[in-house]
């Protein structure tokens, strides 16, 4: 063979083997679109679905209809005055206790002292006059 009939063959080679390339590519990419395009249907058919839901839970949760769920299947009263206590009533759950007996803790084997507030007149010095401003 010459020189110039194995650059043509070569050169054949290069091209059939490119084409081949290209044409692989090719499908991949359809195939890659046909993906996509069912992706989409999808996501369209999911935001549909979340709409539907979406009107369906602003129909349930409306307050005429709570109230009627509420008064056929709850025994509810008002509150009477007399039953709102004071939240220093409430027992400390287990871990509040826990930590709060920690920071006492910790306060006390502090080497500085908690901080104390003093009022700035003596309760001798405070009069009721002083106090409301009334002679």
């Amino acid at each position: 063979m010459t020189r110039a009939g194995i650059i043509l063959g070569s050169a054949v080679l290069v091209a059939a083997a490119l084409s081949v390339g290209v044409y692989a590519m090719k499908y991949e990419v359809e195939r890659l679109d046909d993906q996509v395009v069912a992706l989409q249907k999808k996501l369209a058919l999911q935001e549909e679905s979340l709409q539907v839901l979406e009107a369906e839970w602003s129909f349930l949760n409306r307050p005429e209809r709570l109230q009627q769920l509420a008064a056929r299947h709850l025994a509810l009263r008002p509150v009477a005055v007399r039953q709102i206590g004071a939240i220093e009533a409430l027992p400390l759950r287990a871990s509040a206790r826990t930590e709060l007996e920690t920071r006492t803790t910790a306060q006390t084997e502090s080497r500085v002292p908690p901080l104390r507030l003093t009022p700035a007149v003596s309760p001798a010095q405070a009069t009721t006059a002083g106090k409301w401003g009334v002679p």
